[in-house]
């Protein structure tokens, strides 16, 4: 992130995400838009379409761990902020937001800002994200501290809280939520509870907001580490407050499991998921 940024004022803020929206209305994309005029600055519109001739192909698939410290920029091409992490409920695999740290001059640098997922536009790994705009008004009651970000993330009353500011509909039944980067590398317990293997990744859908799947490899005692294996979410328990995670398979149906090549990290989007998960239901 660059070292320097100028002093921005509210009027200027507010000018460069209004630049973000304008340049996400020459895409074809479905998102969650929120009103902001004089007298309605906490209040959101409802879900809206916008169609038209799009600039670039957009593409769905996406690592967690690419999309996270992602660069976010409006459509003058200078940089927003980045993306520091993502709220996952691990119950639903459902992807509800994103977490943005601002540019110095933007927000106040002590501070991180959750925002829904459906406010950013993905292109392609190589590319920044673009930020469609909300209300000053939203980011400051969404604003967390750096120094207790992580634990608040994982609390069901700050989540909640998310969903009334953004006038969400909040998740149905019970729901748990865990930071992605939490995710990543985490242990696998087999239903044993004993170390079967780790989270290699997650893989994003962007526009349907939630993870398509996690990729897994195992321990090389279970099988070659040179194949990885994809697995719904929510394919995986959550072993009470210690926030294990359990998968219920043993090593003989593994063997006969669809497994893939790491090489084919680089065509996400070409490939044919449901060839690729593995379905199994974890068992309460």
């Amino acid at each position: 992130m660059p070292s320097h940024k100028p002093r921005f004022s509210d009027r200027h803020f507010h000018h460069a995400l209004r630049m973000s929206a304008i340049a996400l209305s020459m895409t074809t994309f479905s998102v969650v838009t929120f009103a902001q005029t004089s007298t309605a600055d906490t209040t959101p519109t409802s879900i809206s379409s916008a169609t038209t001739a799009p600039v670039a192909q957009k593409q769905s698939a996406v690592r967690a761990s690419k999309f996270i410290g992602m660069d976010v920029q409006g459509a003058d091409g200078k940089n927003v902020g980045e993306i520091e992490d993502l709220i996952v409920n691990v119950s639903t695999a459902e992807v509800r937001y994103a977490i943005l740290e601002f540019d110095p001059g933007f927000l106040k640098s002590d501070k991180l800002f959750a925002v829904p997922l459906s406010a950013f536009s993905y292109v392609a790994d190589d590319k920044p994200l673009v930020y469609k705009e909300v209300t000053r008004a939203q980011l400051d009651k969404a604003a967390v501290s750096k120094t207790d970000w992580q634990k608040a993330l994982e609390n069901s009353r700050y989540v909640l809280a998310l969903d009334n500011n953004y006038g969400l509909n909040p998740p149905a039944g019970d729901f748990r939520s865990m930071r992605a980067s939490k995710l990543l590398g985490k242990d696998v317990d087999s239903r044993d509870k004993k170390s079967i293997g780790k989270i290699k990744d997650l893989v994003l859908n962007v526009q349907g907001n939630k993870v398509d799947y996690v990729v897994l490899a195992f321990d090389p005692s279970w099988f070659s580490k040179d194949k990885m294996f994809a697995f719904p979410l929510t394919a995986f328990k959550v072993d009470g407050d210690k926030d294990d995670l359990i998968l219920d398979v043993d090593q003989k149906t593994v063997q006969s499991m669809k497994s893939f090549d790491p090489s084919e990290w680089g065509h996400l989007n070409d490939l044919n998921q449901g060839e690729l998960i593995n379905r199994t239901t974890p068992k309460q």
